[in-house]
C-alpha cells in the first residue's frame, strides 16, 4: 500500500510541477481576467464537482460538519489566496528562483510539522530524527537553487535603482516571499484541520482517498473568496471585463479550463496519496510532493529554454535538484519505518 501511494503521490507532483507552464501564454486575457475566471473555475467549481462525482451525496457530510472546523479550514484556506498574491509580487522584486526557494522551505517546515501537532501523530525518535534529516538535505538544496537563481538574475538584469532603494524593495519582496511560504503551508495545515467531513464519509463506508476530496471543498471555499475578490477589485479598476469579447479570447477560456484541472488535480490526487501513505502521510507526503514537483517545474524550465545561455546558473541549478532527490530519498525511508 505505502508502494501505491507514493506512486500516487508521483503523479500528484507531476501535475503540480507543470502547473506553472500551464500558466503561461494566456493572451488576450490579462492577469484579473484570467485569475477571475481561474478562481471560479479551479478554485470553486471542481472541489465540488470532483467531490460530487467520487463522494455520494458529498454535501450531507460537510453540512454535518461543525461551524468551527468549516470556519477554520475555510480560514486557512483564505490564508492560501491571499499567499498567492503576495508570490506574484515578490516574485516582480527579488526572482522567481529566490522566492521559489523560499516559500518551498518556509511551506515544507511548517506543512509538515503543523500537521504533526494538530494530528497528535509525534513519531518515534528514530522516525523523527530521519525526518528531520530529510528536512534539512532539503533545505540544503533550496539554499543551492536559490542560489541559481541569483546567478541568472545577476546575469541578466541591469539595475536602474540606488542601492539604498534596492535593498529596502529586497526586504520588502523577502517578507513578502516568507508570508506566502507560509500562506502555501495553509492548503496543508488547513485541510488536516478540516478531517472531520472527511472522518463521516469513512464512517459510511465511503474510500478514505475519495473522501479526502472534502477536505478541500472546504479549504478553497476561503481560497476562492480571496483570489476571487482582489482578481474581481482589479479586473473592475482596470476596465480589463473587455477581454473577455477580445479576438482569439476561446484559447484563452479553453486555457482557463486547463489550467484549473491541471491545479486541482494535483492537490486532490495528493490528497489520495497522503491517504494511502498512512499516519504519516501528510508528514512525509508534503515534502515529497513539493520537493518532487519542484524539481519537475525545473525540468519544464529547462525545455522552455528559461535557463538557455546561463550554463553555471543551470549546472548549479541542477546539482540543487539532485540533493532534493536524495532529500526524497531520506523522507520516503522516514516513512517506511
Amino acid at each position: 500500500m505505502v508502494i501505491y501511494g507514493f506512486g500516487v503521490l508521483l503523479l500528484a507532483c507531476l501535475f503540480q510541477g507543470s502547473f506553472g507552464i500551464c500558466f503561461k501564454k494566456y493572451q488576450p486575457f490579462s492577469w484579473e481576467a484570467f485569475w477571475v475566471l481561474f478562481s471560479i473555475v479551479g478554485v470553486l467549481l471542481i472541489p465540488h464537482i470532483w467531490s460530487f462525482i467520487e463522494v455520494p451525496n458529498y454535501i450531507s457530510y460537510i453540512m454535518q460538519t461543525p461551524a468551527k472546523t468549516l470556519f477554520f479550514g475555510a480560514l486557512a484556506g483564505f490564508f492560501w489566496g491571499i499567499s498567492s498574491i503576495w508570490y506574484s509580487k515578490s516574485i516582480d522584486m527579488i526572482g522567481v528562483s529566490l522566492v521559489t526557494g523560499i516559500n518551498l522551505g518556509l511551506s515544507n517546515l511548517l506543512g509538515s510539522f503543523v500537521p504533526m501537532a494538530i494530528l497528535g501523530n509525534v513519531p518515534s525518535a528514530r522516525v523523527l530524527a530521519v525526518l528531520l534529516v530529510g528536512q534539512a538535505v532539503l533545505l540544503v538544496g533550496v539554499v543551492i537553487l536559490s542560489k541559481a537563481g541569483f546567478m541568472k538574475n545577476d546575469d541578466t538584469r541591469e539595475s536602474m535603482q540606488t542601492e539604498g532603494k534596492k535593498g529596502s524593495l529586497f526586504v520588502t519582496g523577502l517578507i513578502m516571499a516568507l508570508a506566502s511560504g507560509a500562506g502555501s503551508a495553509a492548503i496543508n495545515i488547513g485541510a488536516t484541520a478540516s478531517n472531520y467531513p472527511v472522518n463521516l464519509a469513512v464512517a459510511d463506508g465511503i474510500n478514505p482517498t475519495s473522501a479526502s476530496l472534502l477536505s478541500w471543498v472546504v479549504v478553497f471555499f476561503g481560497g476562492f473568496i480571496a483570489n476571487f475578490v482582489y482578481a474581481m477589485i482589479k479586473l473592475i479598476k482596470n476596465k480589463t471585463y473587455t477581454d473577455y469579447t477580445k479576438p482569439g479570447c476561446g484559447k484563452a477560456y479553453f486555457k482557463v479550463l486547463i489550467t484549473s484541472i491541471v491545479w486541482f488535480s494535483a492537490l486532490a490526487v495528493y490528497g489520495k496519496a497522503t491517504s494511502l501513505l498512512g499516519t504519516f502521510g501528510p508528514v512525509a507526503g508534503w515534502v515529497v510532493f513539493n520537493g518532487l514537483a519542484l524539481i519537475i517545474a525545473n525540468l519544464w524550465g529547462f525545455a522552455d529554454g528559461e535557463w538557455k545561455g546561463f550554463e553555471k546558473a543551470k549546472k548549479v541549478a541542477l546539482l540543487g535538484n539532485g540533493v532534493i532527490v536524495i532529500a526524497l530519498v531520506i523522507v520516503g525511508i522516514s516513512n517506511g519505518l
